[in-house]
């Protein structure tokens, strides 16, 4: 995984480098937070599948948003293979994190849009369902996530903003593992998100 933590060490400094150049020069009122919990359905290797995960965002002039967030698939997706030890059919892991950009239009506005770009590193990695027979497994599959969305956004109250969007995961740096190619693992994505924080 060394590819994956040099990713998150230089999105980490980016994002520390481009919130102290923008902190220099908007005023402190004209700027909030939140934190999200996010849902996520899509299409993995053709079958259904739920994504669960979190983003917190750092809105400047109740505008442009900076942040970050990392998603991991919850539901049970099978990867179209078979474990040669165990006889058993290997079941997918999937998550990926990284920076969110997004920029909100007219939020004074009780229902308003919003666009956003998630860059991120992510991983994938094969297992079975019961490990505790002899199995294989299979660790260690980099890539990069680029998606990009749009939400519709409602201000419930003050310190309550859910959105409806959706987006769509394109994967690059990886192009097969195992049995899982590039083309199962991007697609569309219904997103529901649940933003706490003023602004």
């Amino acid at each position: 995984m060394t590819f994956m933590k040099k990713y998150l060490q230089l999105s980490a400094a980016f994002y520390v480098f481009f919130s102290l150049v923008v902190i220099t020069s908007i005023k402190a009122q004209e700027n909030g937070a939140f934190g999200a919990p996010v849902l996520k359905y899509t299409s993995i290797s053709g079958q259904g599948a739920l994504l669960a995960g979190g983003r917190f965002g750092w809105i400047i002039n109740r505008s442009f948003v900076v942040g970050g967030g990392i998603y991991s698939l919850v539901s049970q997706v099978k990867a179209n293979s078979i474990d040669p030890v165990s006889g058993q059919e290997f079941m997918t892991a999937f998550n990926y994190g990284g920076l969110e950009f997004e920029y909100v239009f007219l939020s004074d506005l009780v229902v308003h849009a919003t666009l956003d770009m998630l860059c991120a590193g992510g991983g994938l990695s094969m297992n079975v369902s019961d490990r505790n027979v002899p199995h294989t497994s299979y660790y260690g599959q980099d890539l990069l996530v680029w998606e990009p969305g749009i939400n519709l956004e409602t201000n419930i109250v003050d310190w309550l903003h859910i959105d409806a969007g959706i987006s769509y995961r394109l994967i690059s740096s990886f192009n097969s593992y195992n049995s899982v190619s590039k083309n199962d693992l991007q697609g569309l994505n219904g997103i529901l998100t649940f933003k706490f924080g003023s602004y």
